[in-house]
Protein backbone atom coordinates (compact mmCIF):
# COMPACT_ATOMS: atom_id res chain seq x y z
CA UNK A 1 0.00 0.00 0.00
CA UNK A 2 1.21 3.51 -0.81
CA UNK A 3 1.14 4.95 2.73
CA UNK A 4 2.51 8.30 1.61
CA UNK A 5 -0.26 8.75 -0.90
CA UNK A 6 -3.09 8.00 1.50
CA UNK A 7 -1.49 9.94 4.32
CA UNK A 8 -1.23 13.03 2.16
CA UNK A 9 -4.81 12.65 0.97
CA UNK A 10 -5.99 12.32 4.58
CA UNK A 11 -3.98 15.37 5.59
CA UNK A 12 -5.37 17.40 2.70
CA UNK A 13 -8.89 16.42 3.71
CA UNK A 14 -8.25 17.47 7.31
CA UNK A 15 -6.73 20.80 6.27
CA UNK A 16 -9.51 21.44 3.75
CA UNK A 17 -12.16 20.68 6.38
CA UNK A 18 -10.41 22.95 8.89
CA UNK A 19 -10.23 25.93 6.58
CA UNK A 20 -13.65 25.18 5.19
CA UNK A 21 -15.09 25.25 8.69
CA UNK A 22 -13.37 28.53 9.50
CA UNK A 23 -14.57 29.99 6.23
CA UNK A 24 -18.18 28.96 6.86
CA UNK A 25 -18.01 30.36 10.40
CA UNK A 26 -16.59 33.52 8.95
CA UNK A 27 -19.69 34.02 6.82
CA UNK A 28 -22.44 33.05 9.21
CA UNK A 29 -23.89 34.88 12.19
CA UNK A 30 -24.07 31.81 14.34
CA UNK A 31 -24.21 33.60 17.69
CA UNK A 32 -26.72 36.34 16.86
CA UNK A 33 -30.14 34.68 17.03
CA UNK A 34 -33.08 35.85 15.00
CA UNK A 35 -35.23 38.16 17.14
CA UNK A 36 -38.24 36.30 18.42
CA UNK A 37 -41.43 37.26 20.14
CA UNK A 38 -41.13 36.88 23.88
CA UNK A 39 -44.17 36.26 26.04
CA UNK A 40 -43.93 38.33 29.21
CA UNK A 41 -46.11 38.82 32.21
CA UNK A 42 -48.79 41.47 32.09
CA UNK A 43 -47.80 44.45 34.22
CA UNK A 44 -49.77 47.42 35.35
CA UNK A 45 -46.67 49.55 35.77
CA UNK A 46 -43.46 50.06 33.84
CA UNK A 47 -40.38 50.00 36.01
CA UNK A 48 -36.82 48.87 36.23
CA UNK A 49 -37.03 46.44 39.11
CA UNK A 50 -36.45 42.75 38.48
CA UNK A 51 -38.63 40.04 39.99
CA UNK A 52 -36.67 39.62 43.21
CA UNK A 53 -37.67 39.16 46.81
CA UNK A 54 -36.11 40.41 50.00
CA UNK A 55 -35.45 37.40 52.18
CA UNK A 56 -34.79 38.89 55.60
CA UNK A 57 -34.74 37.52 59.12
CA UNK A 58 -36.29 38.87 62.29
CA UNK A 59 -35.40 37.72 65.79
CA UNK A 60 -37.72 34.73 65.63
CA UNK A 61 -39.16 34.16 62.18
CA UNK A 62 -38.12 34.63 58.55
CA UNK A 63 -40.23 36.98 56.49
CA UNK A 64 -40.30 37.79 52.80
CA UNK A 65 -40.73 41.37 51.70
CA UNK A 66 -41.63 41.47 48.03
CA UNK A 67 -41.30 44.59 45.94
CA UNK A 68 -43.80 45.52 43.27
CA UNK A 69 -41.62 44.91 40.23
CA UNK A 70 -42.85 45.30 36.70
CA UNK A 71 -41.73 43.38 33.68
CA UNK A 72 -41.81 46.39 31.40
CA UNK A 73 -39.04 48.76 30.43
CA UNK A 74 -39.73 52.40 31.10
CA UNK A 75 -39.37 54.90 28.25
CA UNK A 76 -36.66 57.49 28.36
CA UNK A 77 -37.68 60.83 29.76
CA UNK A 78 -36.67 64.26 28.56
CA UNK A 79 -34.62 64.89 31.70
CA UNK A 80 -31.11 63.83 30.76
CA UNK A 81 -27.67 64.40 32.27
CA UNK A 82 -24.54 64.07 30.12
CA UNK A 83 -21.15 63.08 31.57
CA UNK A 84 -17.94 63.42 29.53
CA UNK A 85 -14.54 62.04 30.48
CA UNK A 86 -11.43 61.44 28.41
CA UNK A 87 -12.68 57.98 27.37
CA UNK A 88 -16.45 58.01 27.85
CA UNK A 89 -19.45 60.13 27.01
CA UNK A 90 -22.55 58.88 28.82
CA UNK A 91 -26.13 59.97 29.17
CA UNK A 92 -28.08 59.41 32.40
CA UNK A 93 -31.87 59.50 32.43
CA UNK A 94 -33.15 61.11 35.61
CA UNK A 95 -36.22 58.87 35.45
CA UNK A 96 -34.59 55.92 37.21
CA UNK A 97 -31.09 57.41 37.13
CA UNK A 98 -30.00 54.86 34.54
CA UNK A 99 -27.31 55.07 31.85
CA UNK A 100 -29.16 55.08 28.52
CA UNK A 101 -26.23 55.95 26.26
CA UNK A 102 -22.47 55.36 26.30
CA UNK A 103 -19.96 56.33 23.62
CA UNK A 104 -16.32 55.21 23.65
CA UNK A 105 -14.42 58.34 22.64
CA UNK A 106 -11.15 56.61 21.75
CA UNK A 107 -12.80 54.11 19.39
CA UNK A 108 -14.24 55.49 16.13
CA UNK A 109 -17.47 53.97 14.90
CA UNK A 110 -15.86 53.16 11.55
CA UNK A 111 -12.52 53.60 9.85
CA UNK A 112 -11.76 57.30 9.27
CA UNK A 113 -14.97 58.26 11.07
CA UNK A 114 -15.03 61.05 13.65
CA UNK A 115 -18.10 59.58 15.36
CA UNK A 116 -17.27 57.61 18.53
CA UNK A 117 -18.41 54.03 18.80
CA UNK A 118 -21.76 53.76 20.59
CA UNK A 119 -21.89 50.86 23.04
CA UNK A 120 -25.10 51.65 24.93
CA UNK A 121 -28.15 53.28 23.38
CA UNK A 122 -31.85 53.69 24.10
CA UNK A 123 -32.59 53.64 20.38
CA UNK A 124 -35.57 51.37 19.74
CA UNK A 125 -33.73 49.27 17.14
CA UNK A 126 -30.48 48.90 19.13
CA UNK A 127 -31.80 49.04 22.67
CA UNK A 128 -28.98 48.41 25.16
CA UNK A 129 -28.87 50.21 28.52
CA UNK A 130 -27.49 49.79 32.06
CA UNK A 131 -30.05 50.00 34.87
CA UNK A 132 -29.63 49.99 38.62
CA UNK A 133 -31.99 50.49 41.49
CA UNK A 134 -33.31 49.40 44.86
CA UNK A 135 -36.01 46.95 45.90
CA UNK A 136 -37.71 47.64 49.23
CA UNK A 137 -40.59 49.26 51.06
CA UNK A 138 -41.33 52.93 50.52
CA UNK A 139 -40.12 53.02 46.92
CA UNK A 140 -42.47 54.04 44.10
CA UNK A 141 -44.00 51.34 41.90
CA UNK A 142 -42.52 53.02 38.85
CA UNK A 143 -38.93 54.18 38.62
CA UNK A 144 -38.15 57.14 40.91
CA UNK A 145 -37.42 60.45 39.23
CA UNK A 146 -34.17 61.94 40.53
CA UNK A 147 -32.95 65.49 40.59
CA UNK A 148 -29.46 66.68 39.68
CA UNK A 149 -27.63 69.91 40.40
CA UNK A 150 -26.31 69.99 36.82
CA UNK A 151 -27.37 68.72 33.41
CA UNK A 152 -23.79 68.36 32.20
CA UNK A 153 -20.59 67.11 33.84
CA UNK A 154 -17.10 67.22 32.37
CA UNK A 155 -13.92 65.65 33.73
CA UNK A 156 -11.75 68.52 32.42
CA UNK A 157 -8.41 68.40 34.28
CA UNK A 158 -9.73 66.49 37.27
CA UNK A 159 -8.94 62.90 38.12
CA UNK A 160 -12.55 62.10 38.99
CA UNK A 161 -16.01 63.47 38.44
CA UNK A 162 -18.90 62.51 40.74
CA UNK A 163 -22.50 62.77 39.57
CA UNK A 164 -25.00 62.92 42.44
CA UNK A 165 -28.70 62.21 41.92
CA UNK A 166 -31.25 62.73 44.71
CA UNK A 167 -34.71 61.34 45.40
CA UNK A 168 -36.76 61.72 48.59
CA UNK A 169 -40.10 60.61 49.96
CA UNK A 170 -41.67 61.03 53.40
CA UNK A 171 -39.68 58.17 54.90
CA UNK A 172 -36.69 57.64 52.61
CA UNK A 173 -33.95 59.65 50.93
CA UNK A 174 -31.69 58.23 48.20
CA UNK A 175 -28.46 59.73 46.93
CA UNK A 176 -27.34 57.81 43.86
CA UNK A 177 -23.80 58.60 42.74
CA UNK A 178 -21.78 57.70 39.66
CA UNK A 179 -18.01 58.11 40.07
CA UNK A 180 -16.08 58.40 36.78
CA UNK A 181 -12.27 58.19 36.83
CA UNK A 182 -9.81 59.53 34.28
CA UNK A 183 -8.68 56.90 31.77
CA UNK A 184 -11.01 54.22 33.14
CA UNK A 185 -14.11 52.51 31.79
CA UNK A 186 -15.25 51.15 35.17
CA UNK A 187 -17.71 53.34 37.06
CA UNK A 188 -18.51 53.13 40.77
CA UNK A 189 -22.30 53.13 41.30
CA UNK A 190 -23.38 53.77 44.89
CA UNK A 191 -26.66 54.31 46.75
CA UNK A 192 -26.47 56.27 49.99
CA UNK A 193 -29.73 55.42 51.74
CA UNK A 194 -31.07 57.60 54.57
CA UNK A 195 -33.95 56.13 56.53
CA UNK A 196 -36.13 59.05 57.67
CA UNK A 197 -38.83 56.82 59.15
CA UNK A 198 -39.35 55.69 62.73
CA UNK A 199 -39.07 52.00 61.79
CA UNK A 200 -36.28 49.96 60.21
CA UNK A 201 -35.98 49.78 56.45
CA UNK A 202 -34.89 46.75 54.45
CA UNK A 203 -33.91 46.61 50.83
CA UNK A 204 -31.39 45.43 48.26
CA UNK A 205 -29.49 46.88 45.33
CA UNK A 206 -29.66 45.44 41.82
CA UNK A 207 -27.85 46.26 38.61
CA UNK A 208 -28.90 44.90 35.25
CA UNK A 209 -28.13 45.18 31.56
CA UNK A 210 -31.01 45.27 29.12
CA UNK A 211 -30.44 44.53 25.46
CA UNK A 212 -32.34 43.78 22.29
CA UNK A 213 -30.59 41.32 19.94
CA UNK A 214 -29.54 42.95 16.71
CA UNK A 215 -30.01 41.20 13.40
CA UNK A 216 -26.71 41.38 11.49
CA UNK A 217 -26.79 41.04 7.72
CA UNK A 218 -23.87 39.39 5.94
CA UNK A 219 -22.80 39.47 2.35
CA UNK A 220 -20.48 36.90 0.75
CA UNK A 221 -17.39 38.91 1.73
CA UNK A 222 -18.68 40.36 4.99
CA UNK A 223 -16.79 40.46 8.23
CA UNK A 224 -17.11 37.68 10.76
CA UNK A 225 -19.23 38.21 13.88
CA UNK A 226 -18.04 36.61 17.09
CA UNK A 227 -20.17 35.75 20.11
CA UNK A 228 -22.86 38.23 21.12
CA UNK A 229 -24.84 37.49 24.24
CA UNK A 230 -24.60 37.24 28.02
CA UNK A 231 -21.76 35.91 30.15
CA UNK A 232 -21.41 35.15 33.85
CA UNK A 233 -18.63 34.21 36.23
CA UNK A 234 -18.89 32.42 39.56
CA UNK A 235 -16.36 30.50 41.69
CA UNK A 236 -17.74 27.21 40.34
CA UNK A 237 -17.70 28.31 36.68
CA UNK A 238 -15.21 31.03 35.87
CA UNK A 239 -16.70 31.85 32.47
CA UNK A 240 -20.09 30.78 31.12
CA UNK A 241 -21.75 32.11 27.98
CA UNK A 242 -25.48 32.38 27.28
CA UNK A 243 -26.95 32.94 23.85
CA UNK A 244 -30.07 35.07 23.74
CA UNK A 245 -32.04 32.08 22.46
CA UNK A 246 -30.94 30.13 25.55
CA UNK A 247 -32.07 32.94 27.84
CA UNK A 248 -35.48 32.77 26.14
CA UNK A 249 -35.79 29.12 27.15
CA UNK A 250 -34.51 29.30 30.73
CA UNK A 251 -33.67 32.17 33.05
CA UNK A 252 -30.47 32.48 35.05
CA UNK A 253 -31.08 32.09 38.77
CA UNK A 254 -27.96 31.46 40.82
CA UNK A 255 -26.38 32.62 44.06
CA UNK A 256 -22.61 32.89 44.36
CA UNK A 257 -19.94 34.72 46.29
CA UNK A 258 -18.26 37.37 44.16
CA UNK A 259 -18.51 36.90 40.41
CA UNK A 260 -19.89 39.19 37.71
CA UNK A 261 -22.44 39.27 34.90
CA UNK A 262 -22.01 40.87 31.49
CA UNK A 263 -23.24 41.47 27.99
CA UNK A 264 -20.54 40.53 25.48
CA UNK A 265 -20.10 41.47 21.84
CA UNK A 266 -17.24 41.72 19.35
CA UNK A 267 -14.42 43.75 20.95
CA UNK A 268 -16.57 45.42 23.67
CA UNK A 269 -18.41 44.45 26.84
CA UNK A 270 -20.51 45.85 29.66
CA UNK A 271 -20.54 44.18 33.06
CA UNK A 272 -21.90 44.56 36.57
CA UNK A 273 -19.34 43.61 39.20
CA UNK A 274 -20.68 43.45 42.80
CA UNK A 275 -18.71 43.27 46.03
CA UNK A 276 -16.54 40.16 45.72
CA UNK A 277 -16.73 39.37 49.45
CA UNK A 278 -20.51 38.97 49.58
CA UNK A 279 -23.01 36.42 48.26
CA UNK A 280 -24.88 37.83 45.28
CA UNK A 281 -27.91 36.71 43.32
CA UNK A 282 -27.51 36.45 39.51
CA UNK A 283 -30.57 36.39 37.31
CA UNK A 284 -31.98 36.97 33.86
CA UNK A 285 -35.40 38.08 32.69
CA UNK A 286 -37.33 38.51 29.47
CA UNK A 287 -39.04 41.81 28.90
CA UNK A 288 -41.46 43.09 26.31
CA UNK A 289 -40.32 44.21 22.84
CA UNK A 290 -37.81 41.35 22.56
CA UNK A 291 -35.54 42.74 25.28
CA UNK A 292 -33.34 40.49 27.41
CA UNK A 293 -32.09 41.45 30.85
CA UNK A 294 -29.25 40.00 32.93
CA UNK A 295 -28.34 41.30 36.33
CA UNK A 296 -27.09 40.89 39.86
CA UNK A 297 -28.59 41.85 43.22
CA UNK A 298 -26.74 42.44 46.46
CA UNK A 299 -27.68 40.86 49.79
CA UNK A 300 -30.52 42.52 51.66
CA UNK A 301 -29.46 45.27 54.02
CA UNK A 302 -31.32 46.53 57.07
CA UNK A 303 -31.18 50.17 58.18
CA UNK A 304 -32.37 51.19 61.62
CA UNK A 305 -34.82 54.04 62.08
CA UNK A 306 -33.11 57.33 61.17
CA UNK A 307 -30.03 55.35 60.15
CA UNK A 308 -27.93 55.39 56.99
CA UNK A 309 -26.18 52.81 54.81
CA UNK A 310 -24.47 52.40 51.43
CA UNK A 311 -24.80 49.73 48.76
CA UNK A 312 -23.87 49.45 45.10
CA UNK A 313 -21.60 47.83 42.52
CA UNK A 314 -19.11 48.59 39.74
CA UNK A 315 -20.22 49.02 36.14
CA UNK A 316 -17.73 48.40 33.30
CA UNK A 317 -18.51 49.74 29.83
CA UNK A 318 -15.65 49.59 27.37
CA UNK A 319 -13.21 47.61 25.24
CA UNK A 320 -12.26 44.00 25.99
CA UNK A 321 -8.62 44.66 26.90
CA UNK A 322 -7.01 42.31 29.40
CA UNK A 323 -5.02 44.99 31.24
CA UNK A 324 -8.23 46.98 31.80
CA UNK A 325 -10.45 44.03 32.75
CA UNK A 326 -8.18 42.23 35.22
CA UNK A 327 -8.15 45.04 37.84
CA UNK A 328 -11.95 45.26 37.76
CA UNK A 329 -12.71 41.63 38.59
CA UNK A 330 -11.13 38.20 38.57
CA UNK A 331 -11.74 36.31 35.31
CA UNK A 332 -13.37 39.31 33.61
CA UNK A 333 -10.57 39.09 31.04
CA UNK A 334 -11.99 35.69 29.98
CA UNK A 335 -14.56 37.63 27.97
CA UNK A 336 -11.70 37.93 25.46
CA UNK A 337 -12.55 34.47 24.17
CA UNK A 338 -9.54 32.98 22.35
CA UNK A 339 -11.10 29.53 22.07
CA UNK A 340 -9.64 26.16 23.07
CA UNK A 341 -6.12 27.12 21.92
CA UNK A 342 -6.20 30.22 24.12
CA UNK A 343 -2.67 29.62 25.44
CA UNK A 344 -1.27 29.88 21.89
CA UNK A 345 -3.30 33.03 21.23
CA UNK A 346 -2.13 34.66 24.46
CA UNK A 347 1.51 33.79 23.76
CA UNK A 348 1.35 35.15 20.20
CA UNK A 349 -0.36 38.34 21.35
CA UNK A 350 2.18 38.86 24.16
CA UNK A 351 5.08 38.65 21.70
CA UNK A 352 3.28 40.82 19.16
CA UNK A 353 2.54 43.44 21.83
CA UNK A 354 6.21 43.54 22.82
CA UNK A 355 7.22 44.02 19.18
CA UNK A 356 4.51 46.66 18.73
CA UNK A 357 5.90 48.62 21.66
CA UNK A 358 9.22 48.84 19.78
CA UNK A 359 7.86 49.09 16.23
CA UNK A 360 4.35 50.56 16.45
CA UNK A 361 2.82 48.76 13.47
CA UNK A 362 0.73 45.64 13.99
CA UNK A 363 1.41 44.43 10.44
CA UNK A 364 5.16 44.54 11.09
CA UNK A 365 4.54 42.72 14.38
CA UNK A 366 2.68 39.94 12.52
CA UNK A 367 5.54 39.60 10.02
CA UNK A 368 8.22 39.41 12.72
CA UNK A 369 6.21 36.96 14.84
CA UNK A 370 5.73 34.75 11.79
CA UNK A 371 9.47 34.77 11.07
CA UNK A 372 10.17 34.02 14.75
CA UNK A 373 7.78 31.04 14.68
CA UNK A 374 9.46 29.72 11.52
CA UNK A 375 12.88 30.05 13.17
CA UNK A 376 11.71 28.14 16.25
CA UNK A 377 10.39 25.26 14.14
CA UNK A 378 13.22 25.34 11.59
CA UNK A 379 14.95 22.16 12.87
CA UNK A 380 11.71 20.25 12.42
CA UNK A 381 11.00 21.88 9.05
CA UNK A 382 14.56 21.29 7.81
CA UNK A 383 14.25 17.57 8.47
CA UNK A 384 11.01 17.55 6.52
CA UNK A 385 12.49 19.56 3.65
CA UNK A 386 15.49 17.17 3.45
CA UNK A 387 13.12 14.24 3.21
CA UNK A 388 11.11 15.95 0.46
CA UNK A 389 14.30 16.80 -1.42
CA UNK A 390 15.37 13.17 -1.31
CA UNK A 391 11.90 12.08 -2.44
CA UNK A 392 12.12 14.54 -5.31
CA UNK A 393 15.43 12.93 -6.32
CA UNK A 394 13.69 9.54 -6.27
CA UNK A 395 11.05 10.57 -8.81
CA UNK A 396 12.90 8.90 -11.77
CA UNK A 397 13.19 5.64 -9.80
CA UNK A 398 9.50 5.80 -8.84
CA UNK A 399 8.59 6.39 -12.45
CA UNK A 400 10.69 3.38 -13.49
CA UNK A 401 8.93 1.24 -10.87
CA UNK A 402 5.57 2.36 -12.21
CA UNK A 403 6.54 1.39 -15.75
CA UNK A 404 7.90 -2.00 -14.61
CA UNK A 405 5.07 -2.98 -12.24
CA UNK A 406 2.11 -1.47 -14.09
CA UNK A 407 -1.33 -1.11 -12.45
CA UNK A 408 -0.82 -3.52 -9.57
CA UNK A 409 -1.42 -1.05 -6.68
CA UNK A 410 -0.49 -3.42 -3.85
CA UNK A 411 2.74 -4.45 -5.50
CA UNK A 412 3.55 -0.83 -6.38
CA UNK A 413 2.92 0.19 -2.77
CA UNK A 414 5.24 -2.48 -1.40
CA UNK A 415 7.94 -1.61 -3.95
CA UNK A 416 7.66 2.09 -3.13
CA UNK A 417 8.03 1.49 0.60
CA UNK A 418 11.04 -0.76 -0.02
CA UNK A 419 12.62 1.97 -2.12
CA UNK A 420 12.04 4.54 0.66
CA UNK A 421 13.54 2.13 3.20
CA UNK A 422 16.58 1.41 1.04
CA UNK A 423 17.15 5.11 0.37
CA UNK A 424 16.49 6.00 4.07
CA UNK A 425 13.68 8.41 3.22
CA UNK A 426 10.74 8.99 5.60
CA UNK A 427 7.62 9.88 3.56
CA UNK A 428 5.74 10.88 6.72
CA UNK A 429 8.10 13.72 7.67
CA UNK A 430 6.95 15.83 4.73
CA UNK A 431 3.60 16.35 6.46
CA UNK A 432 5.01 17.74 9.71
CA UNK A 433 5.32 21.44 8.69
CA UNK A 434 1.62 21.60 7.79
CA UNK A 435 0.60 19.88 11.01
CA UNK A 436 2.73 22.30 13.06
CA UNK A 437 1.17 25.29 11.32
CA UNK A 438 -2.44 24.32 12.02
CA UNK A 439 -2.60 25.08 15.79
CA UNK A 440 -0.57 28.26 15.30
CA UNK A 441 -2.94 29.32 12.52
CA UNK A 442 -6.00 28.68 14.72
CA UNK A 443 -4.43 30.54 17.66
CA UNK A 444 -3.59 33.52 15.47
CA UNK A 445 -7.05 33.36 13.89
CA UNK A 446 -8.82 33.86 17.23
CA UNK A 447 -6.23 36.33 18.46
CA UNK A 448 -6.91 38.55 15.45
CA UNK A 449 -10.65 38.12 15.91
CA UNK A 450 -10.79 38.96 19.60
CA UNK A 451 -8.04 41.56 20.11
CA UNK A 452 -9.58 45.02 20.00
CA UNK A 453 -6.04 46.42 19.73
CA UNK A 454 -6.00 45.27 16.10
CA UNK A 455 -9.39 46.84 15.34
CA UNK A 456 -8.83 49.49 12.63
CA UNK A 457 -5.05 48.93 12.91
CA UNK A 458 -3.33 50.02 9.67
CA UNK A 459 -0.45 48.27 7.94
CA UNK A 460 0.89 49.89 4.75
CA UNK A 461 -0.50 51.38 1.56
CA UNK A 462 -4.07 50.15 0.98
CA UNK A 463 -4.30 48.03 4.16
CA UNK A 464 -5.97 50.37 6.65
CA UNK A 465 -7.53 47.74 8.92
CA UNK A 466 -5.80 44.42 9.62
CA UNK A 467 -8.96 43.01 11.22
CA UNK A 468 -10.89 43.32 7.94
CA UNK A 469 -10.41 41.71 4.55
CA UNK A 470 -8.01 43.14 1.98
CA UNK A 471 -10.24 45.51 -0.06
CA UNK A 472 -8.37 44.77 -3.30
CA UNK A 473 -7.60 41.08 -2.55
CA UNK A 474 -3.89 41.61 -3.20
CA UNK A 475 -2.74 39.64 -0.17
CA UNK A 476 -4.96 36.58 -0.88
CA UNK A 477 -3.71 36.45 -4.49
CA UNK A 478 -0.07 36.73 -3.38
CA UNK A 479 -0.75 34.04 -0.79
CA UNK A 480 -2.12 31.75 -3.51
CA UNK A 481 0.93 32.37 -5.69
CA UNK A 482 3.27 31.61 -2.79
CA UNK A 483 1.38 28.39 -2.14
CA UNK A 484 1.71 27.43 -5.82
CA UNK A 485 5.47 28.08 -5.76
CA UNK A 486 5.79 26.05 -2.56
CA UNK A 487 4.02 23.12 -4.23
CA UNK A 488 6.39 23.26 -7.21
CA UNK A 489 9.29 22.64 -4.82
CA UNK A 490 7.67 19.49 -3.48
CA UNK A 491 7.88 16.14 -5.22
CA UNK A 492 4.99 15.51 -7.60
CA UNK A 493 2.42 13.01 -6.26
CA UNK A 494 2.59 9.72 -8.15
CA UNK A 495 -1.19 9.42 -8.29
CA UNK A 496 -2.78 11.55 -11.10
CA UNK A 497 -5.92 12.31 -9.07
CA UNK A 498 -3.85 13.48 -6.11
CA UNK A 499 -1.76 15.62 -8.48
CA UNK A 500 -4.93 17.33 -9.74
CA UNK A 501 -6.14 17.98 -6.21
CA UNK A 502 -2.78 19.49 -5.31
CA UNK A 503 -2.89 21.67 -8.41
CA UNK A 504 -6.26 23.18 -7.51
CA UNK A 505 -5.48 23.58 -3.79
CA UNK A 506 -3.91 27.08 -4.14
CA UNK A 507 -6.99 28.24 -6.04
CA UNK A 508 -9.35 26.85 -3.38
CA UNK A 509 -7.34 28.40 -0.53
CA UNK A 510 -7.16 31.76 -2.34
CA UNK A 511 -10.96 31.79 -2.68
CA UNK A 512 -11.42 31.00 1.01
CA UNK A 513 -8.87 33.62 2.10
CA UNK A 514 -10.59 36.41 0.15
CA UNK A 515 -12.83 37.21 3.13
CA UNK A 516 -10.35 36.46 5.91
CA UNK A 517 -8.85 39.47 7.76
CA UNK A 518 -5.81 41.02 6.14
CA UNK A 519 -3.71 40.28 9.24
CA UNK A 520 -4.40 36.56 8.98
CA UNK A 521 -3.67 36.46 5.24
CA UNK A 522 -0.48 38.42 5.89
CA UNK A 523 0.63 35.77 8.37
CA UNK A 524 -0.03 32.94 5.91
CA UNK A 525 1.69 34.80 3.06
CA UNK A 526 4.83 35.49 5.11
CA UNK A 527 4.75 31.93 6.41
CA UNK A 528 4.69 30.59 2.84
CA UNK A 529 7.45 32.91 1.65
CA UNK A 530 9.75 31.97 4.54
CA UNK A 531 8.91 28.29 4.00
CA UNK A 532 9.84 28.60 0.31
CA UNK A 533 13.18 30.22 1.19
CA UNK A 534 13.94 27.61 3.85
CA UNK A 535 12.95 24.76 1.55
CA UNK A 536 14.99 26.14 -1.35
CA UNK A 537 18.05 26.46 0.92
CA UNK A 538 17.72 22.91 2.28
CA UNK A 539 17.08 21.39 -1.15
CA UNK A 540 20.09 23.20 -2.61
CA UNK A 541 22.22 21.86 0.24
CA UNK A 542 20.91 18.30 -0.23
CA UNK A 543 21.49 18.43 -3.99
CA UNK A 544 25.05 19.64 -3.43
CA UNK A 545 25.72 16.84 -0.96
CA UNK A 546 24.25 14.27 -3.33
CA UNK A 547 26.24 15.51 -6.31
CA UNK A 548 29.42 15.26 -4.20
CA UNK A 549 28.34 11.78 -3.06
CA UNK A 550 28.33 12.88 0.52
CA UNK A 551 26.09 11.15 3.05
CA UNK A 552 22.86 13.04 3.61
CA UNK A 553 21.93 13.71 7.20
CA UNK A 554 18.39 12.66 8.03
Amino acid sequence: MDFQKYLRIALLVVVALLFGTLWVKWQQKYDVPTPQTIQTQQATNTGDAPNLSLNTATTSTATTITSTPATGVAPTSNSLVTVTTDVLKTTIDLQGGNIVSAQLLQYPEALKSKTPFTLLSDNADNYYIAQSGLIGAGLPKSMPTYTSAQTSYDLNNQNQVVVSLTWQSNGLKLIKTYTFTKGKYDIAVNYHIINLANQPWQGRFYGQLLRKPVEVEHSLLSSYTTFTGAAMSTPSNHYEKFKFENLAEENINQSAQGGWIAMVQHYFISAWVPNQQQTNQYYSQQYQDNIYGVGVSNPTISIAAHGQADTGATLYMGPAISTLLKPVASDLNLTIDYGWLWFISIAIFAVMSWIHDVLPNWGVAIILVTILIKMIFYPLSAKSYRSMARMRQLQPKLKALKERIGDDRQKMGRATMELYRDEKVNPLSGCLPMLVQIPVFIGLYWMLMESVELRQAPFIFWIHDLSQRDPYFVLPVLMGLSMFIQQRLNPAPPDPMQAKVMMFLPVIFTAMFLSFPAGLVLYWLVNNVVSVLQQWYVMRKVNAQTSNKMPVKQ
